[in-house]
This record gives structure tokens, C-alpha cells and sequence, in this order.
């Protein structure tokens, strides 16, 4: 994927490069409106850049270059291109928040925009005071506030952090392995009973949860952090960035 044309919107960058937010809309417009509400709740050391978005090229110029993207969608008409632009964003680069960020009346399946990578996906009425709010939920979220970082230990089955060491089973050991190799950190249901060694015909539901449930307690006992969320209907999602394999 890449964005087509000069930036709309760029402002300086931090001497020590902190990875910035890019907001992307249909047109440059919708993108530049966006990026001045992003801007109420970010530090002035966060670049913020602005463009219009489109599928014409599938590989992107700056990989590495984002913390967040908000992608705006502002027709029903553009739910279809916005969701290819979700899946070559996640599928060039792992490390940034992927938001799509749904605006005006319509339907739409916020599992698609899950399962093609992004990390949030919201429904809102205008672009206004309705999003300031989210922003500001966004902003103050774990996921963006996030200061721990976990390596994942397939050898000695552990979690390392910084200071601490958590010592897991065998079964999480893989779940967690699974979660942090696929590309939207998602899971379902049943492929969590298949990594668990369970019958994905005759399961327990209870059984799942509740193993889910020891595993997430665990890594907040630990390190403060709710790692693992829930997916209502399907499955679970790790919170991305916060653990990777050794």
C-alpha cells in the first residue's frame, strides 16, 4: 500500500522520531478534519500527518513510520475500498494501531475490519464532538498508553519482562505463540480448543473461557496489563505490540 501524493498535513518531527499518527480519508479534506481533532489529545512531539487514501498500490512507502492510523470512512460507499486499505496496511506492517473510524448512517460488519487487521473499529454520527470523546478514550486506552513490553519464551515457557518472569503452562505458551504470530492478533473460539488439544466438535465453551480467563488474570497479576480481550460471538484478541517471540 502506498499514499499517493505529498502529505496534506505534516508537522515537525521530534528529534528522536517518535512514531507519529496519520490520518486517512476519502479526500484530503476529511483526513486534514480528522488529524485537528487527533491533534486536541496527542503531545505537540507526536507528528501528525494527513492524506487522502487509495488501492491502486499495495505496498507501503513508510512501514515503520506510524504509532496509530485512523482510517475515516465517510460513505457506505467506500466500506468495501476502506476494508482492502485495512489489509494491505496490516498486511506490510504489524506495529501500528489500525482504527477504522465509521462515519453517517448505514450498516457495516465491524468483524470484517477485525479479522483484516484493524484494532478498533467505531461507529460514529459526525465527526465532532462525538469523536472528540472517543479520541480521548483512545488516547487514554492501555493500548496507547502501553509501557510494558513482554518477550514470549517457547524454550523455557515463560513470559519475560523487564524485571519480572511468568511462568506459564504449555497450552498458553502456545496460544500466546499463536496470537502474537497472526497478523491481526486474533483468534476464535475454536481455534483456541484446537491449540488446547480439544475436540472442536464437542467442547465446553466454560472450559475455554475459563482457561482464557486464568491466563489473562495471570499477566494482570504480573504486569498490570489486560493483554487478552474478548471478541463477543467469536473469540479473542491480543493487545497488540505488548508481547513478542523470542
Amino acid at each position: 500500500m502506498m499514499l499517493t501524493g505529498k502529505l496534506a498535513t505534516r508537522s515537525q518531527r521530534a528529534t528522536n522520531e517518535e512514531p507519529g499518527v496519520l490520518t486517512l480519508g476519502r479526500t484530503r479534506s476529511v483526513a486534514e478534519n480528522f488529524r485537528a481533532l487527533v491533534a486536541r489529545h496527542v503531545q505537540s512531539d507526536i507528528a501528525l500527518d494527513a492524506s487522502a487514501y487509495t488501492n491502486l498500490h499495495k505496498k507501503n512507502e513508510h512501514p515503520d513510520l506510524y504509532r496509530a492510523i485512523f482510517i475515516i470512512i465517510d460513505s457506505p460507499h467506500a466500506l468495501d475500498e476502506s476494508l482492502a486499505l485495512v489489509e494491505n496496511l496490516r498486511s506490510t506492517n504489524l506495529n501500528p494501531l489500525i482504527c477504522a473510524v465509521i462515519t453517517g448512517r448505514g450498516t457495516y460488519n465491524k468483524m470484517k475490519f477485525y479479522l483484516a487487521g484493524a484494532d478498533c473499529c467505531i461507529k460514529i454520527n459526525t465527526l465532532s464532538d462525538e469523536s472528540t470523546a472517543f479520541l480521548s478514550e483512545f488516547f487514554n486506552s492501555e493500548e496507547w498508553q502501553r509501557d510494558v513490553n513482554l518477550v514470549l519464551d517457547p524454550t523455557r515457557i515463560c513470559l519475560m519482562g523487564t524485571r519480572k518472569k511468568l511462568e506459564i503452562s504449555f497450552a498458553e505458551m502456545k496460544i500466546l505463540e499463536a496470537f502474537a504470530q497472526t497478523s491481526n492478533h486474533i483468534l476464535s473460539h475454536d481455534e483456541i480448543a484446537r491449540i488446547m488439544g480439544l475436540n472442536t466438535n464437542f467442547y465446553d465453551p466454560r472450559a475455554l473461557e475459563k482457561s482464557i480467563s486464568r491466563l489473562r488474570g495471570k499477566i494482570k497479576s504480573m504486569y498490570g496489563t489486560n493483554a487478552i480481550q474478548s471478541i463477543r460471538g467469536y473469540g479473542y484478541r491480543l493487545m497488540r505490540g505488548l508481547i513478542s517471540t523470542a
